[in-house]
């Protein structure tokens, strides 16, 4: 009798234990250790965030004047452009964060024998990164692709207007040129005076003394430029990317030099840009599966999310702090394993969290 009893009682555990196993609809593993051609199954990835700093740069070109030989003769105390170039000022950096696909958490999700008509629906992302299980998505999302286009905003100081580019095309030496802007900058001078001095019998109105005084000192630069050179400034913003790394805080991702301008990476000359992203280690508290053990282990009936860490950012140009602020990394935090049967869940694709969980 105790031994069908027995029989009986390992026949009912091994019953069990084939349900059990039975249940287990999916296995997730690292994607490095997925089978070679496996078809039976699906890729997803955590999002990791990638700092945009838009940094934004006055060039200023200068042109040099066909008359510049006569500018110490009539200008003498005035710098002339000797020679045509760019100059380049650093003005400021802006940040913002874009969510990309992480290398270093994409996993493999292999799905075994579904019994009883159950299904499990995985919404995932055009670019790979996971945003539900077990919901319904509707329509797909797309994210907008970041643009490493520069772009840029002209900002003209002086042009030279029509009738002075007549003046100098009309047959006459540069030295009779040269004499000529000099008597015609000297006349201008002379109005200024008068105008501030009250020489002229107007109506005093504030609003027309204003517009007749920057009319003059306009026409003043322009005959100037045409003795000095001229220098044409517009405004151009340039997008560096970073991927902060748990490794290196500290990176060098530009350098900037009043001659060159902004060089991405090291191998630029001037001044050296760093990023230094430090974790403020807000999750301290969390006791997360190590790195190696997700890469090595099998999982059954889990899957894979994020717990992201706020870090202090720091961006710096040679002694100079350009930017500080706090920001959402999630390559710093923790990833973490949820069950995956019987169970919806909503991921925030920004950052891998887990925005809403529901067990049936």
């Amino acid at each position: 009798m105790n031994k069908i009893f027995t029989k009986i009682t390992l026949a009912l555990l091994a019953m069990c234990f084939m349900c059990g196993h039975a249940q287990a609809q999916f296995t997730t593993t690292f994607a490095k250790n997925a089978t070679p051609g496996q078809q039976n199954g699906l890729y997803y990835s955590l999002p990791q965030t990638m700092l945009r700093l838009d940094f934004v740069i006055e060039e200023t070109r200068l042109e040099q004047s066909p008359l510049s030989d006569y500018a110490s003769t009539y200008m003498a105390m005035a710098d002339y452009v000797e020679y045509e170039t760019t100059e380049y000022r650093l003005l400021d950096v802006k940040m913002s964060t874009v969510a990309s696909p992480d290398p270093n958490a994409l996993f493999f999700v292999s799905v075994g024998s579904v019994r009883g008509g159950n299904k499990t629906q995985f919404g995932i992302m055009p670019n790979g990164i996971i945003r539900s299980v077990g919901v319904d998505n509707g329509e797909e999302e797309t994210l907008p692709i970041p643009s490493e286009t520069p772009c840029c905003k002209a900002e003209p100081v002086a042009q030279v207007d029509g009738k002075l580019m007549e003046l100098i095309t009309t047959g006459k030496s540069n030295a009779q040129l040269a004499k000529e802007i000099a008597d015609k900058i000297e006349e201008i001078r002379t109005a200024k005076f008068k105008l501030i001095s009250g020489y002229y019998e107007i109506a005093f109105n504030p609003e027309t003394f204003k517009m007749m005084y920057e009319k003059l000192d306009a026409m003043e630069q322009e005959y100037t430029n045409l003795l000095l050179g001229n220098q044409v400034k517009k405004t151009v913003v340039k997008t560096v990317y970073v991927i902060p790394n748990k490794e290196v805080p500290t990176q060098t991702v530009a350098k900037f030099s009043e001659n060159d301008g902004l060089t991405v990476g090291t191998a630029g000359s001037g001044e050296m840009i760093t990023v230094q992203t430090l974790p403020l280690n807000t999750m301290a508290a969390i006791n997360a599966p190590s790195q190696s053990a997700i890469e090595s282990v099998t999982y059954e009936n889990k899957v894979f999310y994020r717990v992201p860490e706020t870090a202090n950012v720091k961006v710096t140009c040679g002694n100079k702090v350009m930017l500080e602020d706090r920001v959402t990394v999630n390559q710093l935090g923790f990833i973490m394993m949820a069950p995956l049967t019987n169970t919806k869940i909503v991921f925030d694709t920004e950052t891998g969290q887990i925005i809403n969980m529901r067990m049936q």
